[in-house]
């Protein structure tokens, strides 16, 4: 499961890189994704199963929605 998140987080860092280069700005979302992605491609399962897969899961889901926010807030607004 983190190679396939980690693989999702790499196509945001891409197209938000892709969004930066067309505005002329990087910021807290690529930053943001950038972190994410890194906490992903360097989790381990045995390290998320010892931690509880139920809290990795709450985690990743609310880094969804601060991405989600950082994006509004970067470029929508």
């Amino acid at each position: 499961m983190p190679r396939s998140l980690a693989s999702c987080y790499g196509n945001l860092v891409q197209n938000l890189d892709y969004i930066a280069r067309a505005y002329g700005r990087q910021g807290p979302a690529q930053r943001h994704a950038r972190m994410v992605r890194a906490r992903i491609e360097n989790s381990r399962m045995e390290e998320i199963f010892q931690t509880g897969l139920h809290e990795f899961i709450g985690d990743f889901i609310n880094d969804n929605s601060r991405l989600g926010a950082a994006i509004t807030e970067q470029y929508l607004m």
